[in-house]
């Protein structure tokens, strides 16, 4: 395997903005990358769930690019917005 998809969620409110977010992310790409020596990550989110993009972004994340109408769901189309972080990136980012 190359590459996997990342994800997650905070269903409880009073969890969210703590940094839980954050933490969970740069475990999951210490496992992707370090551990299980991938190339590549994924991560995929609605276009309107700006918390989930800039966590995205703050965690070293680059917009590659949108699916537009992709889902539909609350009785209308959204765009879904497709992210990505190279090993390369990670390494980088990390060793900063």
């Amino acid at each position: 395997m190359t590459s996997a998809n990342l994800g997650l969620a905070l269903g409880e409110r009073d969890a969210w903005k703590k940094g839980y977010g954050t933490e969970t992310v740069h475990l999951l790409l210490g496992l992707a990358f370090e551990q299980m020596n991938l190339h590549r990550t994924e991560w995929w989110t609605y276009a309107e769930n700006t918390a989930s993009l800039k966590l995205a972004a703050k965690t070293g994340f680059t917009e590659e690019g949108r699916l537009r109408s992709a889902v539909f769901f609350d009785n209308r189309y959204h765009d879904v917005v497709v992210l990505g972080q190279l090993k390369p990136d990670y390494d980088s980012r990390v060793k900063t």
